[in-house]
Formats: C-alpha cells, structure tokens, sequence
C-alpha cells in the first residue's frame, strides 16, 4: 500500500518563506552581517522546499539548494566563476550518488 503525502502544508511553508525572503531584501539594506546570515537562510529554505516539492525527493531539493546557496555565497565574496560552478556541480552529483546508493 502506497502512502499518501500530503503536500500542502509544505506548500504553505514555501510561500511563507519566499514571501519573508522578498519582504528581507524590499526592506533592508544589506549592511550587517545579521542580515546577510538570514537572507541567506530564508533562500536555502524556500529553495529547499520549494526544489523539494518540484523534485518530490528532499534529498534532492536539500542538495540542490545547498548548491545554489554554497555557489552564491561564493559570488557574494567575488569568488564564483564557471570553475568554482563545475567542481561544486561535480561535488554534489556525487554526493547525491553516495547517498543514493546506501
């Protein structure tokens, strides 16, 4: 018998966040380090659900978004390039196939 999941309180919590997330950046400036460090904890968030539910997989809606976060962090301190892309594309597919395999 197959579970039945039910998706729309995840749905909710994604709205809430990227609608806490674009009320962050309409009405702060990015000028202290606390902001910065809940800016971006509200994306990894609502990506994370957001990805989760487009994927139906947490797992890979968590990878994803920690990618996504781990990669714009990088371009924050003027640190992303194409480069720095592909490893880190690199280290989360294979991240993703060790986890997939146990």
């Amino acid at each position: 018998m197959k579970r039945r999941k039910n998706f729309l309180p995840t749905l909710l919590l994604t709205i809430l966040f990227w609608l806490a997330w674009g009320w962050l950046v309409y009405s702060f400036a990015p000028t202290d380090n606390v902001l910065l460090i809940v800016f971006f904890l509200l994306l990894f968030l609502a990506s994370f659900l957001a990805l989760a539910l487009i994927f139906a997989n947490s797992r890979r809606g968590f990878i994803t978004a920690l990618g996504l976060i781990c990669f714009l962090i990088l371009r924050f301190y003027q640190l992303g390039n194409v480069l720095n892309l592909v490893l880190l594309g690199g280290i989360l597919v294979t991240l993703n196939l060790y986890l997939a395999k146990r």
